[in-house]
């Protein structure tokens, strides 16, 4: 899937996942299927981190891979019910929010650019409560050691 720049701020909306939304993660079924349009597979420059509650945490920082799914979700109540399983609510500021949605540049498999999308980054301040330990394969254990099946 490749997509022109100026989508990212439209519909349909374009989502990196990495963990817990991936098909066949916990919340795939509640959040994503029959509301997804598409997905493949994808990743982005950041880090990831076991949180130790069940799930990740990503931060856009380094030179690393995370590897994880773009979904193309078409209707903006799709994302919004994506904003509040991650806490995030853009109307809070950066501080009040368990994650923060922020614009990312994604990738094939082969590091050619596909465009831009939403990707949640956990707060620091989340991250330290958490005493996140960062998962250098930049993939959710839960996945398997080929990383996510999109």
């Amino acid at each position: 899937m490749t997509f022109s720049k100026d989508k990212w701020a439209g519909f349909p909306a374009y989502v990196f996942v990495y963990g817990t939304l991936q098909p066949g993660g916990l919340y795939w079924q509640s959040y994503c299927a029959g509301r997804v349009r598409s997905v493949s597979a994808a990743r982005i420059h950041g880090k990831l981190y076991d949180l130790h509650i069940g799930y990740p945490g990503l931060r856009l920082e380094g030179e690393g891979w995370v590897k994880g799914c773009l979904l193309e979700l078409p209707k903006p109540e799709d994302l919004a019910r994506i904003d509040q399983l991650e806490g995030y609510d853009p109307a809070r500021s950066e501080a009040a929010n368990e994650y923060i949605r922020r614009r990312v540049a994604c990738f094939d498999s082969f590091g050619e650019i596909l465009g831009e999308a939403w990707a949640y980054e956990v707060s620091q301040a989340e991250l330290s409560r958490c005493s996140g330990t960062w998962i250098e394969s930049g993939v959710w254990p839960l996945d398997g050691p080929d990383g996510p099946s999109c």
